[in-house]
């Protein structure tokens, strides 16, 4: 799941369709003016125009995939949410793949079951607690607490790879709980990017067309 607001998404659709738009009529009026020849202007001067229209085209092409403006949203990589029952001196783990500078999050919460019809929890219920443990790939801890019944934790990796996250039970009867997981990242995009790749592209029928009405082609092969 995906959280970013549409207002620039649809703002940046908008000026890219205006800008589709403007090149399609374009390319339809330097078209007819090739076509004419000498009624309006000359078929070189329509290549020259529409070469310079062409290139236009592809440094704004490339501006729009290198340099245009960015957006940055909040992406969910990874999300759990699990009943765990862990035996007595035993542990609990999840393994999960970050990226530097990915944001772990969640909870682990104790409860004691009653089979008595029906799963009570006991809120009075302290004796039993749990160990919580998130290591980093190289295996050092990164984050924990000892002996609670309930545990938050929000983490930001420091290293790219496989983080561990643990449960680890200290008593000699087991433990049930739950377990909630999330694993945020900052993802940067160009948002003109594709409209940019799209543009490049239509240039190069232009380039075509421009070549051959400016004598360009004839040129060239006349060398061969």
């Amino acid at each position: 799941m995906d959280i970013v607001s549409p207002t620039p998404i649809i703002e940046f659709i908008v000026i890219g369709a205006g800008v589709l738009g403007s090149l399609f009529l374009l390319f339809l009026l330097i078209l007819a003016f090739i076509s004419r020849g000498g009624q309006m202007i000359s078929r070189r001067t329509g290549g020259a125009l529409a070469l310079t229209v062409a290139l236009i085209i592809l440094v704004s092409g490339l501006w729009c995939v290198y340099l245009s403006p960015t957006l940055t949203y909040t992406e969910y990589k990874d999300s759990l949410y699990r009943e765990i029952s862990v035996e007595g001196q035993s542990s609990w783990s999840y393994a999960v793949d970050v990226l530097k500078g990915d944001t772990m999050d969640g909870s682990v919460s104790l409860y004691v079951v009653i089979y008595d019809r029906s799963p009570i929890v006991d809120k009075n219920f302290t004796d039993q607690t749990f160990s919580l443990f998130i290591y980093d790939p190289d295996g050092e801890i990164v984050w924990s607490q000892i002996n609670v019944t309930y545990s938050y934790f929000t983490v930001k990796a420091l290293k790219t790879g496989v983080h561990e996250i643990e449960v680890y039970n200290p008593n000699v009867e087991p433990i049930r709980g739950y377990v909630s997981f999330n694993v945020q990242g900052k993802v940067t995009v160009r948002p003109l990017e594709p409209l940019g790749q799209l543009m490049s592209l239509i240039s190069l029928p232009i380039f075509g067309l421009g070549f051959w009405a400016s004598g360009i082609y004839a040129v060239l092969r006349k060398k061969e």
